[in-house]
C-alpha cells in the first residue's frame, strides 16, 4: 500500500495475486505496473482518496483489473488494458478524472463520470469497448459516462462502444473505426479533429475544428447517426484518391457552414464530381469557402448542393490554356476530352505546365524515322553513285570520263582526232589501251560509311532539336554484261543513334541489302536500285513530372527504298578537260513502324506509351552536277570528283501517333523536328585506280539547309577482273 505522500518512483512492480492501493495523496510516479491479479470489487490495482497514477505505465493484463475511486485521478499516465482486463472510474466521487492516454482490447467502464483523455500526447487505438457503468454490472454504476479528447496525438477508437454520455474533442484527433453511435453529442472544438469511417451520434463541429471522414484511403464513409451542424468557422476536410472521395452520411439533417477544404492523395484520381455529404433529412445552407489549395495545380474546384447532397466539382483547365505549341495543345487537349468524356483522370495528368506536356508528348519516338531515311540514302549512295570506287570499269558504260571513240565500238560513231578528250589521253598510249581492252567483268569492294545529322526543332511545332548518327560496313559485287550494261548487289550491316535535345534517346542495330542496275546510250546513263534496311530499335526517355521515370520501347522496324537516276556526260574544255554530268534522280523511301509500348525501366508507369503503328514515306527528287578530273600516275589513275545538287523533299514532316497506356483513349499525334523541303547535296571524291584492277577511294558528303546540317563520307576499295 502506498499512503500518504509515498511514491513508486520508477519502479518496476509486478501484482500477481494481492492487491496493490495508493491513497491519501500517494503517486504511481513514472513507475511500471503489471497487473495480473483476480478482480476485486475494487480492482487488483487500486486508486483512492486523492492519490494520482501520475506518469506510470499501468498494464492490465486478462482478467485482472485497475479501479479508480475518491478524488484519485489517472495524471498523465499510459493505461494498456489487455482482453477481458478491464479499467473501472465508476467509483470516482469526482465528476471524472484524466489519463494520460488509453489503450488495447480490454474495457473501460466510465459510470456516469468523464474520462479526459490524451495529456501525454500519444498516439493510441482501442478495440475494446467503452461502456457506461460498473464493471460488475451493478446499477450503482451509473450511466451518461463522457468522454474528452486532448493532446496532440491521435485515439483511435475501433470497438463497438456504448457509453452514452457526450463526446468533446479539444485537441489531436479521434477516430472512429468503430461505433460512438450511443453518444448522446459529439462536439469537436478549436484544435481538434473528428476522423474515421466509423459510426458517430449526432455531432457539431465548432469554429476551428475539422471533420475528416476518413480511415486511411479516401473513399470511405462517415456515418452520422443524427444530425449534423457545421458551425461558421468550422473546416471539412475531404481527401481524395484513386477509390473516390471521403464522404459523410448523415441519418438526419445536415446544416452547412464554414469551410472545404481538398487534400489530394499521390496517384489518386480526380474526377468531375464528387459527392462529398448526403443526408436524409435534407441539407440546409451552404459552405462558406473553398480552399482549393490542395486540389492538383491547374484544376479549378467548385461546390454544388441540391435538396440532400453536397458535391465538389472539378474542371481541367487545359482547354483554356494559352501559349502552348502544338505537341503541347495536342496533350493539352487529349487529356481534357478524356476527363471530359469519362468524368475523371489520373491526378498526375491534371496541370501539368507547358515543359511538362512536352516530356509527356513522347517527341523523342518520332528520332528514328530520320536517322532511317538517312541510313537508306546513305546505302542507296553506295549503290547508284556512277562515280563511287569506279566499280563499273573504265568503259563508256562508267558514267565517269569517257575513253577515245576509237577504242570503243560503242562510241565509233563518236570518233575524232587523237587530241586529248579526257585525263584518259594523258596516259601513256599503251597502258590505256590495254586498261580498256582488259575485259574485266567481275568486281568486288567492301566500304566503311557513316555521318552525323542535326536539325534544328520547330517552336511553333514544339519541335526539340535533334542529332543523329549512321555507321555501317558494306560489302558487294557487280558483273559487267556488256561495255554498257553493269549490275550488282550489296550487303551492309552498322547501327545508328538519335537523341532528341532534353527528351530521350535511341539507337538500332542496322542490316541493309540491296541491288542496282546501270545501263548507258553514248554519253547517258539510267540506273536504278532497290534496297531493304531492318532494323532492331531501343528508344529511352526520362520523364521528370512527377518523380524520375525511365521508360524504354524496343521494336524492330523495316524499310525500303529506290532510286532512279539519269545524267549526261561531256567534256568541258577547262582546264585540260573536265567532264561535267547535269542529272537528276528521284528517290523513295518508306520506313514501317509497327504498333510497339513503352515499359517501365525505373519509377512508374503512369505516363508510359503505346505508339501506333505507322508507314512513313518520303519522296525526294534531285537536281545536279557531277564533275569528274584524272590525272595519270604510273600504272594509275587519280581521279578527282565533286558533286553540286539541289534536293527537294516531298513528305518532310516527321511524326507518330501516340496513347497513354493508362488512359485508354488518350490518341495524339506528335511532331518530331521538320525537315526542310528544300536542300543543297555536295560531294566530294577523290578515287585512286591502279592497272592491276585495285582501286581504292574516298569521299565526303555535306547536306544543308535552313533546318539541316549533314555530314558524312565513305572510304572503299575494289578489285575487278
Amino acid at each position: 500500500m502506498f499512503q500518504d505522500s509515498s511514491t513508486a518512483g520508477s519502479a518496476a512492480i509486478a501484482n500477481n495475486t494481492g492487491e496493490i492501493i495508493f491513497i491519501d495523496s500517494s503517486t504511481a510516479g513514472n513507475a511500471t505496473i503489471v497487473n495480473n491479479a483476480p478482480l476485486s470489487l475494487n480492482g487488483a490495482v487500486v486508486f483512492g482518496g486523492g492519490s494520482t497514477a501520475d506518469a506510470a505505465t499501468i498494464i492490465t493484463n486478462a482478467g485482472a483489473g485497475t479501479g479508480f475511486s475518491g478524488a484519485a485521478t489517472g495524471g498523465t499516465a499510459r493505461f494498456i488494458t489487455s482482453a477481458n482486463g478491464l479499467v473501472d472510474i465508476s467509483g470516482l466521487a469526482t465528476a471524472g478524472m484524466t489519463a494520460g492516454s488509453i489503450e488495447g482490447a480490454g474495457n473501460y467502464f466510465l459510470g456516469a463520470k468523464e474520462l479526459t483523455v490524451g495529456g501525454n500526447n500519444l498516439s493510441t487505438t482501442v478495440s475494446g469497448v467503452i461502456s457506461d457503468g460498473r464493471f460488475d454490472g451493478d446499477p450503482a454504476g451509473g450511466v451518461g459516462g463522457s468522454l474528452v479528447k486532448v493532446g496532440a496525438g491521435t485515439l483511435t477508437l475501433s470497438g463497438a462502444n456504448t457509453y452514452t454520455g457526450a463526446t468533446t474533442v479539444n485537441g489531436g484527433v479521434l477516430r472512429v473505426e468503430g461505433s460512438i453511435a450511443s453518444s448522446s453529442l459529439t462536439t469537436v472544438n478549436a484544435g481538434g479533429a473528428l476522423a474515421g469511417s466509423g459510426t458517430v451520434g449526432e455531432a457539431v463541429i465548432a469554429s476551428g475544428g475539422i471533420l475528416l471522414p476518413r480511415s486511411g484511403p479516401a473513399g470511405s464513409a462517415m456515418t452520422i447517426a443524427g444530425n449534423l451542424a457545421f458551425q461558421s468557422g468550422a473546416l471539412y476536410l475531404v481527401t481524395l484518391n484513386s477509390n473516390g472521395a471521403s464522404s459523410v452520411n448523415v441519418t438526419g439533417t445536415a446544416a452547412l457552414g464554414g469551410a472545404v477544404g481538398i487534400s489530394v492523395a499521390t496517384g489518386g484520381t480526380v474526377a468531375k464530381q464528387y459527392t462529398i455529404l448526403s443526408a436524409a433529412g435534407g441539407v440546409s445552407g451552404t459552405f462558406t469557402s473553398l480552399d482549393g489549395t490542395g486540389a492538383p495545380a491547374g484544376v479549378a474546384a467548385s461546390l454544388s448542393y441540391d435538396s440532400s447532397h453536397a458535391y465538389l466539382n472539378f474542371a481541367l483547365d487545359y482547354g483554356t490554356r494559352t501559349g502552348l505549341n502544338a505537341n503541347q495543345s495536342a496533350v493539352a487537349a487529349t487529356l481534357q476530352n478524356f476527363f471530359d468524356a469519362n468524368g475523371g483522370i489520373n491526378v498526375a495528368f491534371a496541370g501539368r505546365s507547358a515543359s511538362d506536356l512536352t516530356q509527356l508528348s513522347g517527341e523523342s519516338a518520332t528520332g528514328s524515322q530520320q536517322t532511317t531515311f538517312d541510313a537508306m540514302s546513305q546505302f542507296l549512295g553506295l549503290l547508284t553513285d556512277p562515280f563511287v570506287t569506279g566499280r563499273d570499269g573504265s568503259t563508256a558504260g562508267s558514267g565517269g570520263v569517257v575513253p577515245f571513240a576509237e577504242e570503243n565500238s560503242s562510241l565509233a560513231s563518236a570518233a575524232r582526232a587523237g587530241d586529248a578528250r579526257d585525263a584518259f589521253a594523258r596516259m601513256p598510249r599503251k597502258a590505256a589501251a590495254a586498261e580498256l581492252a582488259s575485259d574485266r567483268r567481275w568486281s568486288v569492294w567492301a566500304a566503311g560509311f557513316g555521318g552525323s545529322q542535326t536539325t534544328s526543332g520547330n517552336a511553333a511545332l514544339g519541335s526539340a532539336n535533334t542529332t543523329s548518327g549512321i555507321y555501317g560496313t558494306a560489302v558487294g559485287a557487280g558483273y559487267r554484261f556488256s561495255p554498257d550494261t553493269i549490275a550488282g548487289f550489296a550487303l551492309a550491316g552498322g547501327g545508328t543513334s538519335f537523341s532528341v535535345n532534353g527528351l530521350g534517346w535511341g539507337r538500332s542495330d542496322l542490316f541493309q541489302a540491296g541491288a542496282f542496275a546501270r545501263h548507258t546510250v553514248g554519253p547517258a546513263y539510267l540506273t536504278a536500285a532497290l534496297a531493304y534496311g531492318w532494323q532492331d530499335v531501343t528508344t529511352d526517355r526520362i520523364v521528370t513530372a512527377t518523380g524520375v521515370d525511365h521508360l524504354r520501347a524496343e521494336f524492330n522496324a523495316n524499310a525500303w527504298s529506290g532510286r532512279v537516276e539519269s545524267g549526261y556526260h561531256f567534256v568541258a574544255p577547262w582546264i585540260g578537260g573536265v567532264a561535267i554530268t547535269p542529272y537528276a534522280a528521284g528517290q523513295v523511301t518508306t520506313f514501317n513502324l509497327p504498333n510497339y509500348a513503352e515499359s517501365v525501366v525505373s519509377g512508374a508507369g503512369t505516363f508510359a506509351l503505346t505508339y501506333a503503328a505507322k508507314g512513313v514515306t518520303d519522296t525526294r527528287s534531285e537536281l545536279g552536277l557531277r564533275g569528274d578530273k584524272s590525272f595519270a600516275m604510273q600504272d594509275a589513275m587519280l581521279t578527282l570528283r565533286g558533286r553540286l545538287a539541289w534536293a527537294h523533299d516531298f513528305s518532310p514532316d516527321r511524326s507518330i501517333g501516340a496513347v497513354f497506356q493508362s488512359l485508354p483513349g488518350t490518341a495524339f499525334v506528335v511532331n518530331g523536328a521538320r525537315q526542310a523541303s528544300e536542300s543543297a547535296l555536295t560531294t566530294a571524291t577523290a578515287e585512286v585506280k591502279w592497272s592491276s584492277g585495285w582501286s581504292i577511294g574516298a569521299s565526303f558528303e555535306g547536306e544543308f539547309s535552313n533546318m539541316t546540317r549533314s555530314y558524312a563520307g565513305k572510304g572503299a576499295v575494289r578489285y575487278a577482273w
